[in-house]
């Protein structure tokens, strides 16, 4: 690999991994449809690539469209528009990059690919939690309601998914150790400004008329909270129910029954800070969208979205 493909792998990394908008950084390295190209050597990546202001990042943004809803206006639907609006939000989905036609198809396929370990790791990780709470829950207490088959299934697929759940974090290592390693220490990393972002957040819950404006950027204090509360409990839960598996034949009933309420105790508030994790990531922009849609409704009397339209 020659000096300059080195350098120019080294570029994207750094753009990707910067929790800014990347879009108009990573024209630059592009071959797009506009040539109007200026770099400047000095720094990693500066310098300007016209922008066609023809809106596709504006619009596949998931953060411009909380921040700033739908935006009509064509001056405003730039690349500079959407990193005014996203700052440091961005979440490093990448939609800027794959819907901008100044960047090449062959720097696309490299964004694309750039976070997938990290996804499938996610994904994973996800479905052993869910599918853990759901087992779990459907074996202590429905179990006794369930036929024995129906119960010793539930029983051994909570095992079985336990047992492999422990693999997650190793295969996040082998297959891609420096998102690793800065997950882990954007876990620990503890700041000035996550003390201010979590002061401006109990002041925006407990004080109404608070206009501070809580940003959801990448590994804000919340997350950290719930990647922390995961590294904390999941080993209790781990060695709570090994030990039910090896010793709960040699227990009696009464020490069985206590190590069972004891699992169950921090399985509780797992479960808990599962549901607000998807409700905060999920099911809150949902029912946004649901009560954006109705209050058009109510204006015009018609779902199809018309407020602001250039008629």
């Amino acid at each position: 690999m020659d000096d300059d493909l080195k350098l120019n792998m080294l570029h994207k990394q750094h753009i990707l991994d910067d929790p800014w908008s990347p879009v108009a950084r990573f024209r630059l390295l592009s071959r797009g449809v506009n040539e109007n190209v200026r770099l400047m050597e000095s720094s990693l990546v500066a310098g300007d690539c016209a922008c066609l202001a023809c809106g596709n990042c504006v619009d596949a943004c998931p953060v411009f469209k909380i921040n700033a809803g739908m935006m009509f206006d064509q001056n405003q639907r730039s690349s500079m528009s959407l990193e005014n609006h996203v700052q440091d939000e961005c979440r490093r989905c990448y939609r800027c990059v794959q819907s901008c036609p100044q960047v090449g198809k062959d720097r696309k396929e490299y964004t694309a690919g750039f976070r997938r370990t990290e996804k499938i790791v996610h994904l994973l990780a996800a479905f052993t939690i869910v599918a853990l709470a759901g087992t779990g829950v459907s074996h202590h207490h429905y179990g006794a309601v369930l036929g024995a088959t129906d119960a010793n299934i539930l029983k051994y697929a909570h095992r079985t998914i336990g047992i492999l759940s422990l693999g997650v974090p190793f295969l996040y290592y082998k297959f891609d150790v420096v998102h690793f390693r800065r997950t882990i220490k954007k876990i620990f990393s503890w700041e000035s400004s996550d003390r201010e972002w979590m002061k401006n957040k109990f002041a925006n819950i407990f004080k109404k008329s608070s206009d501070k404006k809580i940003p959801r950027n990448e590994f804000n204090p919340w997350q950290k909270i719930w990647y922390l509360f995961i590294i904390s409990f999941f080993p209790v839960l781990y060695l709570s129910g090994l030990s039910a598996i090896v010793f709960g034949g040699s227990m009696n009933s009464t020490s069985l029954f206590k190590l069972n309420v004891f699992h169950m105790a921090f399985a509780l508030p797992f479960d808990i800070m599962l549901f607000i994790h998807i409700y905060m990531k999920y099911i809150r922009e949902w029912v946004r969208d649901s009560l954006r849609l109705f209050k058009n409704y109510r204006e015009t009397k018609s779902l199809v979205y018309t407020k602001n339209m250039p008629y």
